[in-house]
């Protein structure tokens, strides 16, 4: 999707608060900041052509066998990345979700058919080659059921499921299915360091895989997709920051706050995630709420009726800080 997307402040000259973008509230670790303003230097150089380096130090990290791990321009070349591989197969995607995996397979000629994720416990998967699930989900933070989707991952071998779990960093409890890659040569998980780390503008992911499905996936690319700088952020932010569990339950406590704030006031119906962000549906247009809001008032919503089932009043909102979403609950009273 090259418009539409969420973070498209580079429309708006003046937003003062942005809650269109799925990062992590705290923003960018002030380390990480000044460990990238001290290698500078590592631009004047070639980084390794595949990202090499960081590959291996998240095998370790993970205990994967050695080819187990690929690092992508974001998760989003990884959704391209694994279209491409299975140009012309029949997939599944479960929305609303992420639209690039409809874009990636559209790209690739794949044959699609859609299902609304409600209908994800009573799924059956025959003639279908792939199968496309974000957990928790974008936009609207639903969580499948992980001993659901285990099984269904070992009870058909024959299917590809592409779990795209960028926003798992965002939860609480446990939802990856890192622990089922051993066993699983059909399961392939794509995650973002961009969103855990606020990092968006390096656009740097990695997806694991069985270690066929990586020498596929490597055959298709061109060296030095990854840039020397993020390759950097990639190996500070794995090596030396850890995802503080006390921070993102404050940011959680702030989420369900702001959710029940905004659900009160009038002509606004909040569909509550367990998750950093949520949809909202309002009394009309989101795209003329999103354009006022960010014209008049210097906030950025998402609007989120491009995704495939959501009507044109659903947009969708990442909490900030309580100052931030108090003046957001203060606005849509304005509007509502």
């Amino acid at each position: 999707m090259i418009r539409g997307h969420g973070d498209d402040i580079y429309d708006f000259p003046d937003i003062r608060i942005n809650f269109s973008s799925n990062v992590i509230p705290s923003g960018i670790d002030p380390s990480l900041k000044d460990h990238l303003c001290s290698c500078m230097k590592c631009i004047e150089r070639y980084p390794d052509p595949l990202g090499e380096s960081l590959a291996c130090q998240i095998e370790n990290q993970k205990h994967l066998p050695a080819g187990s791990v690929m690092i992508t321009n974001g998760a989003v070349e990884a959704f391209y990345l694994i279209a491409e591989m299975f140009q012309g197969k029949q997939s599944l995607i479960f929305y609303p979700s992420f639209s690039e995996y409809e874009d990636a397979c559209l790209k690739s000629n794949h044959r699609m058919e859609f299902r609304h994720y409600t209908t994800f416990k009573d799924a059956g998967y025959s003639g279908i080659d792939l199968v496309w699930i974000c957990n928790p989900n974008n936009p609207d933070g639903h969580i499948y059921e992980n001993e659901k989707l285990r099984k269904d991952i070992e009870d058909n071998p024959n299917v590809v499921f592409v779990v795209d779990e960028a926003y798992s960093d965002f939860l609480i409890m446990d939802i990856s299915l890192e622990t089922c890659l051993p066993e699983c040569r059909n399961l392939v998980i794509v995650k973002s360091l961009t969103k855990s780390f606020a990092i968006p503008g390096l656009r740097l992911g990695y997806l694991l895989a069985d270690t066929l499905i990586i020498d596929g996936l490597q055959n298709q690319v061109m060296p030095w997709r990854i840039n020397a700088l993020a390759l950097e952020a990639g190996r500070f932010c794995l090596a030396q920051l850890n995802l503080d569990v006390t921070n993102i339950s404050k940011h959680l406590q702030e989420s369900r706050r702001l959710q029940n704030e905004i659900n009160e006031v009038d002509g606004y119906n909040v569909i509550f995630s367990p998750t950093t962000f949520f949809l909202v549906e309002g009394a009309f247009s989101a795209a003329i709420l999103k354009e006022q809001l960010a014209q008049k008032s210097g906030i950025l919503i998402r609007d989120a009726s491009n995704f495939r089932g959501l009507s044109e009043n659903c947009f969708r909102v990442s909490v900030q800080s309580p100052k931030e979403n108090n003046q957001l609950i203060e606005v849509l009273k304005e509007w509502s």
